[in-house]
């Protein structure tokens, strides 16, 4: 025995492995430096000891103790893997593996720390307690090992965990999801489950895997999921709360029948919030008063009941007040509902949701179930959506009904409108043609008497009839820019293709005499193209601008008029830009307005010119606006579609 002893030592002295040599009555008569260097402190000395009891204390693994007797008994080697991360007498952490044989008259067993992957630092131990997913060990579900991750989820210490069964955390639910942890082997599998801790419920998710060569035992990498689930929740509520505002919108816009629209979106609220009753009011704000205009699933001798309210009373009367819901969690017993023959009903879980449109109450909704469905707070946000979206659709039905009430005497009136327009239009033609020919009879008359009877006359006589021919003539080009104004309205739209640079040589040729007297110059800043438009409108355009610069240039300095264009997508865009006096920015806004005049004091005019402008403009289906600097110039913009 002793010389055996010997040749065990002289072999496995400076072995990497652990060795531990015991005889047929299982004492320990020898261990090499690797296995006394893993036993940690809490162990006593082994040496002369029973192996069985060591191995029960350190290991906590019937299966080898199983294996060290049958190997004693039949003398026949064995192989398997130890789990030592829920050892804490075992340095070296985690799993280990094991062999056992006999050699002569003893029997050796090695525990192969390197080839397991494990080093004998301990360091696999302290990755796995430094992870920042939750590792256990259980064997039969009882948990052996946990690291300090999952203790933290479990807001728990080693202490309180180890030894339990991790059934004990779970709901039913869990137990059931999680039962294979009871048997010997099984397949590795996902879960997602619900953990009790000392603050609440966490929800865990995470892989479960067996260990092939120690049956019972099981090992599972967690995550807390609490927040991402609760996350995920969130999206679903979102995605069903916004389908169902969808589906209720859909609804709204179904009809124009206020009764129909009643009737379908209510119907629609209860399938969607899945609710047996419902009715709504509608406000009175004459009487305030709230009146029932549709309900469903409630008797008719309970709506004659509470059909009418009054602004306060009830539930529907207070939230029409203070226009904030109110969830109630049984209806039947709150102090707060009056009526006997609603109690009656039993209805529990009960809301009051205001009606809103954007600018007023329109009525309140009240909705309840018989059963023990919960309205949540989503739940109340959800309808309070509903709510906003069914007032304002229910007002513009309201405002329909009231416009369609008094159809018939809009129509009389726009028709009024119209003639009396016509009339007037009639009228300023017809005046403006019996005033021209007279006028300019006037003034032919005029210029005849000053040439044969001017010498004759004196200084005064002759200032009177200067003063009557001046008359006239702004007399005459009043009448004249009415009938131009008309006739940009009542002519005929008609489009001719020509090139706009001789529009503009036309019009400054017959401007010349104006253009001169000013010192003024007419320049194009960029090439003029060929449109289709209607030609003697665009020459209205252009003319009246360009006079209106002529007529307001600056006196201290030479004019000059430019001419711009820019092609943008299917329109042309002008521009005549001056430098003259420009136009004060209180007056930008009623520049076009027919008869006003911004500079009557610097000019004489009628305020008609830039009327006439913005109107052919428009008739040519563009616009026209400006951008001016007092004392700078203006420039006048406006545009017009192109083919």
């Amino acid at each position: 025995m002793n010389k055996v002893i010997t040749e065990v030592k002289r072999i496995f002295h400076r072995a990497p492995f652990a060795v531990c040599a015991f005889d047929a009555s299982g004492t320990v008569i020898y261990i090499n430096p690797v296995l006394e260097s893993n036993l940690g402190p809490s162990v006593p000395p082994v040496m002369g000891q029973s192996l069985y009891e060591i191995i029960h204390k350190v290991l906590v693994d019937e299966r080898l103790e199983n294996n060290l007797m049958r190997l004693i008994e039949t003398d026949k080697p064995f192989s398997m893997i130890v789990e030592t991360l829920s050892s804490p007498g075992v340095r070296a952490s985690g799993f280990i593996n094991v062999i056992g044989y006999k050699l002569e008259s003893l029997y050796i067993l090695i525990g192969d720390f390197v080839s397991g992957g494990l080093s004998r630092e301990g360091r696999y131990r302290q990755i796995i307690e430094d992870a920042p997913d939750a590792i256990i060990i259980m064997n039969h579900g009882v948990i052996t090992f946990s690291n300090p991750a999952f203790n933290a989820i479990m807001e728990m210490d080693a202490g309180q965990v180890l030894g339990r069964e991790i059934f004990g955390f779970l709901d039913e639910k869990g137990r059931e999801d999680l039962k294979h942890l009871r048997q010997d082997h099984a397949r590795g599998f996902f879960s997602r489950f619900n953990v009790n801790t000392p603050s609440g419920v966490k929800i865990l998710e995470g892989n479960f895997h067996f260990i092939e060569e120690r049956p019972g035992t099981s090992i599972a990498l967690l995550r807390d999921v609490t927040e991402k689930v609760a996350l995920e929740r969130r999206l679903l509520r979102q995605n069903q709360d916004l389908a169902a505002v969808n589906l209720i919108s859909k609804t709204l816009s179904s009809s124009m029948e206020l009764k129909e629209i009643l009737q379908n979106t209510l119907a629609q609220v209860l399938q969607i919030m899945n609710i047996e009753t419902g009715w709504i009011y509608l406000l009175d704000e004459k009487k305030q008063e709230l009146k029932c205009a549709y309900s469903y699933g409630i008797p008719e001798k309970v709506v004659q009941a509470i059909k009418k309210l009054r602004i306060g009373e009830g539930i529907a009367g207070r939230v029409a007040i203070k226009g904030e819901p109110i969830i109630i969690e049984n209806a039947s017993k709150d102090a707060r509902i009056r009526s006997l023959a609603f109690k009656k009903q039993g209805i529990k879980s009960f809301a009051s949701i205001p009606l809103y449109s954007r600018t007023r109450l329109i009525g309140v909704m009240n909705i309840g179930s018989f059963g023990e469905r919960i309205i949540s707070p989503d739940d109340e946000r959800l309808l309070i959506t509903i709510g906003v979206h069914m007032g304002t659709v229910m007002e513009n039905i309201l405002l329909f009904q009231e416009i369609a009430n008094t159809s018939d005497e809009l129509k009389d009136a726009i028709n009024l409108i119209r003639q009396r327009n016509e009339e007037l239009r009639t009228l300023v033609s017809t005046v403006s043609h019996d005033l021209k020919n007279p006028i300019i009879a006037i003034n032919g008359f005029c210029e005849r008497f000053l040439k044969t009877a001017g010498p004759k006359l004196d200084k005064r006589e002759l200032e009177y009839v200067n003063a009557v021919r001046e008359s006239g003539k702004r007399m005459e080009k009043f009448v004249t820019d009415l009938l131009t104004l008309s006739a940009v309205e009542n002519l005929r739209l008609k489009k001719e293709e020509f090139p706009v640079h001789e529009l503009i040589d036309e019009i400054s040729r017959e401007l010349a005499p104006q253009l001169d007297s000013k010192g003024g110059t007419l320049v194009i800043e960029s090439p003029l193209p060929q449109i289709k438009a209607d030609r003697v409108r665009l020459m209205q355009v252009f003319s009246n601008l360009i006079s209106n610069a002529i007529k307001y240039a600056h006196p201290d300095r030479d004019l000059v008029i430019s001419i711009g264009y820019q092609s943008e997508p299917n329109t042309h865009v002008f521009s005549v830009k001056d430098n003259g006096l420009g136009i004060p920015r209180e007056y930008a806004e009623n520049i076009f307005e027919i008869f006003f005049r911004g500079h009557e004091s610097h000019a004489e005019g009628t305020g008609i010119g830039l009327s006439i402008v913005k109107k052919a403009v428009n008739i040519m289906g563009g616009e026209v606006w400006l951008s001016s600097d007092k004392d700078q110039g203006t420039v006048f913009y406006f545009s017009i579609p192109a083919e």
